[in-house]
This record gives structure tokens, sequence and C-alpha cells, in this order.
């Protein structure tokens, strides 16, 4: 039996390696790959209910989530704000990848009860 703290030890290792070259790309945002890899622990740490393998392709899901929504989410903080203060890239995958793979899992799960409540509307008045 492989020891847990060698066995997390190996996986961190390789994920801040493949952060690292994938940094090393110049088209890639070293900041948003980072913020998108913590958003992405952050889902993956608190979220218990599921297998290991099906919590690394979560990981994986949100990481990807957290890099393209990023510009989106930094803009829609931006907007909701005020004016002095702008959320860069990086905090907009942060947020990205920890919420992109909830709200999709609540769409999953109920989607009408979930777009619902997102429309401002609750349970139906019982007379």
């Amino acid at each position: 039996m492989a020891d847990p703290l060698i066995s997390t030890g190996t996986g961190a290792t390789i994920a801040f390696s493949g952060l690292t070259i994938a940094g090393l790309y110049p088209v890639a945002n070293a900041g948003v790959l980072i913020a998108a890899f913590a958003g992405s622990l952050i889902f993956v740490l608190t979220d218990k209910e599921f297998s290991r393998l099906v919590r690394w392709l979560l990981f994986i899901a949100s990481m990807l989530a957290g890099i393209v929504a990023a510009p989106f989410v930094a803009a829609v903080i931006s907007y909701i704000t005020p004016e002095a203060i702008e959320a860069r890239l990086p905090i907009g995958a942060l947020v990205a990848s920890a919420v992109a793979v909830k709200i999709l899992m609540a769409l999953m799960n109920d989607p009408f009860s979930f777009l619902t409540k997102l429309r401002g509307g609750g349970k139906p008045n019982a007379k």
C-alpha cells in the first residue's frame, strides 16, 4: 500500500511541474494558471462525496473552466464592485474555477428549480 504522504507529494510535484511548464508558454498567463489551479483545489478539497477518479476529472474540468471563463468573471466582478476596484484575470480564474463545476452540477441535478432560483422566483404561494 502506498504511503499517502508520498503519493500526495508526488501528485503536487507533477501538478506544479505542469503549471511551470505551461507558464513558460508565452501566450499563457501564469497568474491565471496558478489561480485556476488554486480554485480547482478549493473545489476538489471541499467536495468529498465523489470517488478519487471523479474528483480528478472534476479538478481538470474546473481548471479548464477557470482558464476559459477568467476574462468574463473578472469583468463581472469589476462591474459589481465600485469603480475604484478592478478585478484582474487571476481573480476571475480563481472564482470561475471554484464555482463553475458547482453551478454545472446544480444544473444537472435539477435544472428547473435552479433556473427559478436564479430568476428570483421562489416557491409558489399555496392558498
